[in-house]
């Protein structure tokens, strides 16, 4: 008797972020939104929000958090992706482009390279190359433990 192997599927969003091909999740997107010099403002020494619906919901570059790149991409040139975490908090992940929506087999990451912060797994694309899965939850906590650090450090905190 044979059996067929099981595999993970995901459901999620391909996205480019400073060259890298990126999956979020489609279960913690709320939508997806075009950024507005108008909507954006700054917080603190590096910190920026956006204003979506009379309500500000903190704006995280994605690309920098996970280190991709030095320098914030410019949010007006980018696309922002509004996410829920498991408790409810709502955050806005800045990427540069969206490429489309998929279905991806899960690659453990642990198994092979141990935890990376901020990624949950990855997937092997059609065309051979490896795109990582972001973990949101554990993407934004690393955001906010950034920002509260910086806080604490230059005297800006609580």
């Amino acid at each position: 008797m044979s059996l067929p192997l099981t595999l993970a599927v995901l459901d999620g969003m391909a996205v480019s972020v400073a060259g890298q091909t990126l999956v979020v999740p489609l279960t913690a997107i709320v939508e997806t939104l075009k950024p507005k010099k108008t909507e954006l403002h700054g917080l603190g020494k590096d910190g920026r929000v956006m204003s979506i619906r009379n309500t500000f919901v903190p704006l995280i570059d994605v690309g920098t958090q996970l280190g991709f790149r030095d320098t914030p991409a410019d949010p007006e040139n980018s696309v922002a992706i509004l996410v829920e975490t498991g408790g409810g908090t709502r955050n806005a992940l800045l990427v540069d482009s969206i490429q489309d929506q998929r279905q991806v087999v899960i690659k453990s990451l642990e198994t092979n390279y141990g935890t990376v912060a901020g990624i949950a797994a990855a997937t092997i694309l059609g065309d051979g190359r490896v795109a990582l899965i972001l973990d949101v939850d554990a993407l934004l906590t690393s955001s906010f433990d950034t920002l509260r650090s910086e806080e604490l450090c230059y005297g800006t905190g609580g």
